[in-house]
């Protein structure tokens, strides 16, 4: 038979290890600051942060489409109106995006999850 000294030990291990756990699945589940340029094919499908400078701007029904560089490259940002908030955004506005690389067209993009300017 297990003594309550113990058991208590053994329910406070388990406890332990499964804060170990969760903390290091949210390292890796979280979003990796990039540079557009090293954004490959291989990062479809993974949450990224990006920051860069909006070089092209349009809202269509609703939904706004990003052309985003940085000293890299640049890429296309695109943020559904369901999440946009009405974002008020112009060209040459400085902004971290964090989102999901996606293939769109044979083309790599990020589909944004939240936009926030940056202090220029």
């Amino acid at each position: 038979m297990i003594s309550d000294q113990k058991l208590g030990k053994l329910a406070l291990l388990i406890a332990i290890v499964g804060i170990i756990m969760i903390y290091i699945s949210t390292l890796l589940l979280g979003s990796a600051e990039m540079k557009i340029g090293n954004i490959t094919s291989r990062d479809v499908g993974k949450n990224v942060l990006v920051n860069g400078t909006i070089t092209s701007y349009n809202v269509n029904n609703g939904n706004i489409f990003i052309r985003l560089s940085d000293d890299t490259g640049n890429m296309t940002v695109v943020m559904f109106e369901r999440t946009s908030n009405g974002q008020k955004l112009n060209n040459g506005d400085i902004i971290l995006v964090e989102g999901q690389v996606n293939v769109y067209k044979s083309e790599l993009e990020i589909i944004a999850k939240s936009i926030s300017k940056e202090l220029s």
